[in-house]
């Protein structure tokens, strides 16, 4: 990968220190930032070449990690070029630090297994799930009002279908066959003289195929697989001489340069049986005397590559074709060309879209086997039929029938709807609607893959929603989502009935862009605990989050497998907690029961004064609640919000010496739990037994890309992102400044056209400034040296003066943002400067002075150059050049080129004017005060 935007990768070099395990950290390390190299363009064997030069020993391990991820969990080695590209690559992935950390290893510790042990211990896991495309990790983390579930579930349950699996990003799994063995001693007299030779077994592990006399194969292209698996393995230079649909003949070492010595002896020939439809290796020669070799031409082909790194492009379709190269070489120890992995990236695309195609087609068969075996289930399917007759897939629904009868019969009316992102090689998005059950656990109610979340899908999948769960236009239903616009819009039309409840976490992270600071966000989460009903005191969606959490790796796989890995697991969890209910000798479940004991240690600090039947007045300090045990409320509402008793209306009940457990809701019993789970989901046969439907068999959805580049991670909030801690320093982004010369708006002191031209500028900024070294040569020419060359006279074809005057204004004129056109303009338009650098003529004045004080007779040697005029200096020569200073003094130049004029004329002036000026005149003119002195004024000089 090139630099972004010019940008190098800024590395941190971690060595001479040690590795630490439990947890893996690196001790007294020395640290070296290097910022300023172009690592893209090294290769992994030059990289460890410029850091022992840079550490000053051996770095023969590698390790880096990024510098968003803990040491344990994101160290990886860097061993070969494929590593080193990766681990380019994963530095620029972060377009504003582009920051990474290496580590040198010098103890040769094994890093990887204690890096291994920690994260299989579960030491200070993260809590919050890295996930792009959902919402899930707002600003203010709060504990969820629901129980977590307790059960792991893996999402490899359809692992040993083949065609679920084929695309999954894994091998399939193969029962092992049996080897072809001896004939045994069993058998009857007439088999004995039977030659029994073996045949091929293509799903034999590819570096264990050998080619044996005799061996059969279905076709010549097994053969030649064969034989390019065990070239590649030993590295032989095999080569076909004769290759068609009939015979082959194999070969090794083609391109001899030595004709005289003798070639590899090894030979195959293979043509077809007589007896039977099988080719056959007729003859075979497997004995080898050439070296190895590591570029194995046209018997590796892309289709070969392509074959063995299907699944690595399926996991990483914008693997560059330079990290396929490498990978090749690493993985098989040979040399491939770019146009080859080129060749076969597209093949391994052709191939995953040929299999897309193939797994879309059985979207109808799936929907009737789930029909089939749920009887009463919703399951229905949208397509798009294209104005040439093509038919896409367009939206999937799945509600079964026993998560909806659960749902009515044992689960408040309280549903949480969410979307999240598919993030395998299908893509859309995921619509759930998930319920709470008795013991605040989650309950998949529904699910639908759509193209994209919109208000036209929302309306889509609530309408079926709703039918099923028969709740008509909302009474009685509570809706919780986050603020999704399309959600809002269609929540209003659909259930317009029913309560909308907007996660409180979207709704505080909203409020902390415009009011921001601690005491708005407390102030806030005291508002959300306000009066509700249904039972349920949630004001955030954490049921739908943590289902988008559970099944995020079984949004990576295939459409029909994604959807039979939730089936599953829904139906799993199901018999699983139904189990777990059974055993429960209570009468409220045990989540509630906890909160309970939770009031219990804190109930006794309040006192309870009786005020008529079932009514109490409970109260500590300057605090008093009035609580109605007949009615099941109190003054502060908690207990109407949750529906169990609060800490207020738990004091009361104990003075009755009552069990509060009686007050508890009957949403959270133990009979309404068992309700809840008496039904199952019936399971379904093997992808190979699914009935066939007369439908058209839908093609893949079309690609659909949004506008602008597309981003490799979720776009954070601003507070999302100080709640994780990746900064350093606090971040002024969003802030309006204040100048502090002007007290104005928008604009720093660097920018303010009031700064005092004394005070430097402190602004960073790469703007390159406008040329005008030209110009400001001109004004030092015109106005500095010609005055001090006016008071002597010139003779012969050359006129300095008229030279000199003529090409400032010519390049005076040539100016793009000139508008002079007159030497009065030019004068009237100076600007005033005040130089503090020693300029040409002070320099001049002060030297010929006293070069007129000089003895006469004194006599210098210079040597003639007859490059200038002879000059005869005036009688009055100091007065003339007094007065030239003087007017020297008197130009004006305006302040907006003063800091120009004065750093061109530090490097233009004392360049070119000292060079020429003071060299050429200086010399000149004393030079012919000495000679001619005696000489009359009137006389003048000659060249």
């Amino acid at each position: 990968m090139e630099a972004s935007n010019g940008k190098y990768l800024t590395i941190d070099f971690h060595f001479n220190g040690m590795f630490a395990p439990s947890p893996l950290v690196y001790l007294d390390p020395m640290r070296m930032s290097v910022r300023d190299v172009d690592f893209s363009g090294m290769d992994y064997r030059e990289f460890v070449l410029w850091v022992s030069k840079l550490t000053r020993r051996s770095c023969e391990n590698l390790y880096y990690c990024s510098t968003h991820e803990r040491l344990a969990e994101g160290i990886r080695r860097i061993e070969s070029d494929a590593d080193y590209f990766e681990f380019i690559e994963d530095g620029y992935m972060d377009k504003q630090e582009l920051r990474m950390n290496v580590y040198i290893d010098h103890e040769n510790e094994p890093i990887l297994d204690w890096a291994d042990k920690e994260l299989l211990t579960g030491d200070e896991l993260s809590d919050v799930i890295e996930d792009d495309d959902t919402e899930s990790q707002i600003s203010d983390i709060r504990e969820c009002e629901h129980e977590p579930d307790e059960e792991v579930h893996t999402f490899d349950k359809t692992y040993d279908d083949e065609f679920l699996s084929k695309l999954c990003g894994k091998p399939i799994l193969n029962s092992n066959q049996e080897e072809v063995n001896d004939v045994d001693d069993d058998e009857d007299s007439d088999k004995d003289d039977e030659v029994v030779f073996p045949a091929f077994d293509e799903k034999q592990q590819w570096d264990k195929m050998v080619p044996v006399l005799g061996m059969k194969f279905a076709n010549p292209l097994e053969l030649k697989l064969c034989l390019t698996n065990y070239a590649v393995k030993n590295g032989y230079d095999l080569w076909f001489e004769k290759n068609d649909h009939q015979k082959l003949l194999a070969k090794c070492c083609k391109y001899k340069k030595n004709k005289k010595s003798k070639s590899c002896p090894f030979r195959l020939w293979a043509t077809w049986m007589k007896n039977e439809r099988s080719f056959q290796i007729k003859s075979l020669i497997d004995r080898h005397n050439c070296a190895r070799v590591f570029k194995f031409g046209s018997i590796v082909s892309y289709k070969w590559i392509g074959t063995h790194f299907m699944n690595d492009i399926l996991q990483k379709r914008k693997m560059s074709i330079r990290k396929l190269k490498a990978k090749v070489s690493k993985r098989f120890n040979l040399i491939a060309s770019v146009g080859q992995c080129r060749n076969a990236r597209k093949y391994a695309f052709h191939q995953i879209e040929g299999t897309l195609i193939e797994h879309y087609a059985k979207t109808w068969s799936y929907g009737e086997e789930l029909k089939r075996t749920n009887p009463g289930s919703t399951v229905k399917m949208e397509v798009d039929v294209m104005p040439d007759g093509e038919t896409y897939f367009s939206k999937f629904y799945v509600c079964l029938k026993g998560l909806k009868d659960g749902w009515m019969e044992g689960c408040r009316r309280v549903i949480g709807v969410d979307g999240c992102f598919l993030k395998g090689i299908c893509r859309g998005q995921l619509l759930a609607a998930i319920g709470r059950d008795a013991n605040n656990h989650i309950y998949p109610v529904a699910w639908a893959v759509v193209a994209v979340e919109n208000k036209e899908s929302w309306k889509w999948f609530l309408d079926l929603l709703i039918d099923d769960i028969g709740m008509g236009v909302g009474h009685g239903l509570t809706i919780i989502s986050d603020q999704h616009k399309g959600l809002v819009e269609a929540v209003k039309e659909r259930v317009p009935a029913a309560e909308h409840r907007q996660c409180a976490r979207h709704i505080c992270a909203n409020l902390q862009k415009r009011f921001k600071g601690q005491i708005f966000k407390k102030l806030f989460w005291r508002a959300a605990g306000s009066t509700v009903d249904r039972s349920c005191d949630a004001y955030e969606n954490g049921v739908s989050e943590s289902f988008n959490s559970v099944i995020e790796a079984a949004r990576k796989k295939p459409l029909i497998t994604m959807l039979e890995e939730i089936r599953i697991y829904v139906m799993e969890r199901l018999c699983i907690y139904k189990a777990k209910g059974q055993s429960w000798d209570l009468n409220i479940c045990p989540s509630i029961r906890l909160k309970l004991n939770k009031h219990k240690e804190t109930q006794r600090f309040w006192q309870v004064v009786p005020s008529g039947y079932m009514q109490f007045e409970v109260r500590v300090g300057t605090e008093g609640y009035a609580v109605d045990l007949n009615t099941r409320q109190c003054g502060c509402r908690a207990w109407q919000l949750a529906g169990y008793p609060c800490v207020h209306g738990y004091a009361a009940i104990s003075s009755l010496n009552r069990d509060p457990e009686e007050y508890v809701s009957e949403w959270f019993t133990t009979s309404m739990y068992a309700s809840c789970y008496r039904y199952n989901i019936r399971p379904l046969n093997c992808s190979a037994m699914w009935p066939e439907v007369d439908y058209t068999k839908p093609l893949p959805p079309k690609k659909r890309r949004l506008p602008g580049r597309p981003t490799m991670k979720r776009k954070r909030d601003q507070v999302e992102r100080e709640a994780k801690g990746t900064r350093h320093t606090v971040s002024k982004k969003g802030m309006i400044m204040r100048c502090t010369i002007c007290r104005e708006r928008g604009h720093n002191r660097s920018t303010c056209p009031l700064r005092p031209n004394d005070v430097p500028s402190t602004s960073g900024s790469n703007k390159k400034k406008p040329k005008k070294q030209g110009m400001v040569l001109n004004y030092v020419i015109y106005y500095i040296c010609v005055p001090f060359l006016n008071f002597f006279p010139f003779t012969g074809k050359v006129d300095l003066e008229a030279e000199l005057e003529m090409e400032h204004v010519v390049m005076f004129e040539s100016e793009s943002d000139s508008d002079f056109e007159s030497e009065s303009d030019v004068e009237a338009n100076v600007p005033e400067v005040e130089v503090d650098v020693p300029f040409v003529q002070d320099n001049l004045v002060w030297e010929i002075q006293d070069d007129i004080q000089v003895d006469t007779n004194i006599e210098v040697d210079v040597p003639e150059v007859d490059l200038v005029p002879e000059v005869e200096v005036d009688a009055n020569i100091e007065d003339e050049i007094q007065a030239n200073i003087e007017v020297e003094h008197e130009i004006e130049v305006q302040d907006n080129v003063e800091q120009e004029i004065q750093h061109n004329a530090e490097n233009q002036v004392r360049k070119r004017t000292r060079k020429t000026s003071e060299r050429i005149t200086k010399i000149q003119i004393r030079k012919n005060i000495r000679r001619k002195e005696g000489s009359s004024a009137d006389h003048p000089l000659e060249i």
